[in-house]
């Protein structure tokens, strides 16, 4: 009974000091990260205790048991509550490589021990990257900016290395570079290189941090793709033959490539010219895609010269020659028993050719100019059918066929062979011939006399007068004046006409818009607006302008196939400052002012020219671009964005009304500013004996003009 007692005693005394427990007081997260801290704070309250150890362990599954935390304090034996603040350090050394959900052992030695959380938490490795994605394609040689955000998978800005590859096709040198990134940001300035081939490419973005010791922990990748546009650096022209044979054809085709030497389909403008100037016709403008050949034939009777070839495309130009060759040609033929040889060559024939007749053969020497004829009178010993053949100075047989020839006088071969002028020169030696031409004459001269006298009696007094009917002139079309329109009082001989559909060449043009904005008003105010608008047109035809008239628009086309140069940007801003000087005129002695704004641009259309008058049609913007620049001119010049960057000899000035941009002009170089300044000397010095010149001139119709810019013009 009494060793009974003694047990129940011990068991409620083991029971009183096993009275303690572990309590974990903090907030877990769902994730962390490689290289986060975990704060533990921990709570045991005991009844009684004594000396017992207190540990941690970090488990994972069955992966990972590590103690990271233990205390061998003792405890006192009697009833207290005692806090612990602990924490553990997410380590390589520590998870291995181990990534997953793991839980924290707490164990009071000989108590009891606690895991918590209860669903474990997440530890993860794992970088997000979110870059940011203005554009895709890129020129190149052109520099871009790569940047964006990385985060952890818990949720905090990432701190580590950025590495940027972009992956070239076919080739082991791949853009590289790094980067880093600092609170979560990064940013990559990189150059692409300037004979990157067009097409996709792939970024790939690798980003990480690193421990103390360097290793990597966290990371994190991202791929997109990038375009590389094709660009065009250079123009070619290549020819299937760069010698040509009069009476073939030349071939020639432009091709255009790109920052890789890789071609690129497109269309361009090709000219073909005799020597540097002549556009012959056939040879353009004429617009052709890159890579397709366009073939002009060249008559069997031109000249040996060198050819030029021009082509446009893309705003790159190309030049070429060509050679057309020297054709020593001759071509013969049997006409009855006639021989007759013609020069079908390019140059003066001389030579020595050989006349077969059967067996026999003689040499002639032959001289015929280009297109020149010869013919010789064949003849036998016996009338019949003979070979004939004709054999030039190379060598080579030129004619051999069957002939019949007549029974003729012979030399001792047995066969006649006579130059048919010889002959013709004979007969004309004979007196009968000049007899028959004086008879002739004689007549002639007996008509015309009688019907002389005949006029002269009938228009001279005598009873009966006829009326005589003066033929009418007939006046050829490109001298013609016409209306611009139906009803207007404007004419021109180089008329334009718009159509909204055409079929014809496609020409880059400069064109220049006068806008008279208030033209029915002073119209209907009895202005004579006319007679200024009718000087500026006639200017714009000495220049050879088309004229087109659209409401109170009058447009003043200049292209190349009528100026015979691509170079018409400085004949527009001729006409146009000649448009502004007569227009200024007009409003300073006017009663009733012109509000007027003048444009320049440049651009394309497609024309065709029938009978001195152009059909065209605008392409793009270019017909409405100038009638808003135009309207924003007040009474000014403005240029056209295209134009602008042609006249490189203009400074300008931007303007932008919201509308439409423009650009004035500032100043004009006229050669060079030692020139400029000479030239604005003169005008400030002689201003006021212009303005009195100016004065007699219009008192006195018969005074010479004084204007300053007509005697500028004769500097050059």
């Amino acid at each position: 009974m009494k060793r009974i007692l003694t047990t129940l005693l011990l068991a409620i005394m083991i029971c009183s000091f096993a009275s303690a427990t572990i309590t974990v007081t903090g907030q877990f997260n769902d994730v962390y990260n490689l290289g986060d801290s975990i704060s533990i704070p921990v709570t045991i309250t005991a009844s009684a205790m004594g000396a017992h150890g207190f540990s941690m362990n970090l488990v994972c599954g069955a992966a990972i048991n590590e103690l990271f935390y233990t205390n061998s304090q003792n405890f006192p034996a009697h009833e207290g509550v005692f806090l612990m603040d602990t924490s553990l350090f997410l380590t390589k050394d520590i998870l291995k490589e181990y990534i997953g959900t793991c839980k924290i052992k707490a164990t009071l030695q000989g108590e009891s021990s606690i895991t918590f959380p209860t669903d474990g938490f997440k530890i993860s490795n794992v970088l997000t990257l979110k870059p940011t994605i203005e554009e895709t394609e890129f020129e190149p040689g052109q520099s871009i900016l790569i940047y964006g955000d990385v985060t952890k998978e818990n949720g905090q800005d990432a701190n580590g290395f950025i590495d940027l590859e972009i992956v070239i096709s076919n080739s082991s040198e791949n853009i590289v570079q790094k980067g880093t990134i600092n609170n979560g940001m990064y940013s990559i300035n990189i150059t692409l290189p300037a004979g990157m081939a067009a097409g996709n490419y792939l970024v790939k973005l690798i980003a990480y941090e690193v421990d103390s010791a360097g290793l990597k922990t966290n990371k994190g990748f991202v791929n997109y793709n990038i375009a590389i546009k094709q660009i065009p650096t250079s123009l070619e022209l290549t020819f299937k033959e760069n010698e040509i044979k009069p009476g073939t054809s030349v071939e020639v085709k432009a091709i255009l490539h790109d920052q890789t030497g890789e071609k690129i389909d497109s269309t361009a403008i090709i000219t073909i010219k005799r020597g540097t100037t002549e556009i012959i016709e056939g040879g353009g403008p004429s617009e052709k895609e890159t890579g397709e050949y366009m073939e002009l034939p060249i008559a069997y009777n031109e000249p040996p010269s060198n050819w030029t070839v021009f082509a446009m495309s893309n705003q790159l130009t190309a030049e070429s020659h060509f050679v057309v060759i020297e054709n020593k040609e001759i071509k013969a033929e049997m006409v009855n028993e006639t021989l007759v040889i013609t020069n079908i060559g390019n140059v003066l024939y001389n030579g020595t050719i050989t006349i077969k007749i059967g067996n026999s053969s003689e040499e002639r020497n032959l001289s015929l100019a280009i297109d020149g004829k010869k013919e010789y009178k064949l003849g036998a010993e016996y009338e019949g059918m003979y070979t004939v053949e004709l054999v030039d100075e190379n060598g080579e047989s030129k004619l051999k066929e069957e002939a019949t020839l007549p029974k003729t006088r012979t030399s001792a071969s047995g066969y006649a062979i006579r130059d048919s002028s010889q002959t013709d020169r004979q007969f004309f030696a004979r007196p009968l011939f000049w007899i028959f031409i004086i008879i002739v004459f004689l007549a002639a001269a007996f008509i015309l006399i009688k019907k002389m006298r005949k006029k002269n009696f009938n228009s001279g007094g005598g009873i009966f007068k006829k009326k005589v009917k003066h033929p009418k002139v007939n006046v050829a079309w490109e001298n013609r004046a016409m209306p611009l329109s139906k009803n207007s009082k404007l004419e021109t001989k180089n008329k334009a006409n718009f159509s909204s559909s055409i079929k014809g060449s496609k020409q880059d043009v400069s064109i220049v818009n006068v806008m008279t904005k208030n033209l029915g008003e002073v119209q209907a105010n009895k202005g004579n607006v006319e007679e200024p608008l009718q000087k500026i047109i006639n200017i714009a035809e000495n220049k050879k302008a088309f004229v087109y008239e659209n409401q109170n628009n009058l447009f003043f086309i200049i292209t190349p196939t009528k100026t015979r140069t691509f170079k018409n940007e400085a004949i527009a801003l001729e006409i146009a400052q000649d448009a502004k000087e007569i227009l200024s005129n007009y409003n300073r002695i006017a009663k009733h002012r012109l509000d007027f704004g003048i444009s320049i641009e440049y651009g394309s259309i497609v024309e065709k020219t029938e009978q001195g008058v152009m059909e065209f049609m605008s392409l793009g913007t270019l017909m409405s671009n100038s009638k808003k620049i135009a309207s924003a001119a007040q009474g000014e010049i403005l240029l056209g964005e295209k134009i602008k960057d042609k006249l490189t000899n203009v400074r300008t000035e931007k303007q932008d009304n919201g509308k439409v941009v423009a650009y004035r002009i500032k100043d004009i170089k006229y050669h060079d500013e030692e020139h400029s300044r000479f030239i604005k000397s003169f005008l400030k010095k002689n201003e006021s004996s212009f303005r009195k010149a100016d004065t007699n001139t219009n008192t006195n119709p018969g005074a010479t003009s004084t204007d300053p810019k007509s005697l500028i013009k004769g500097f050059y």
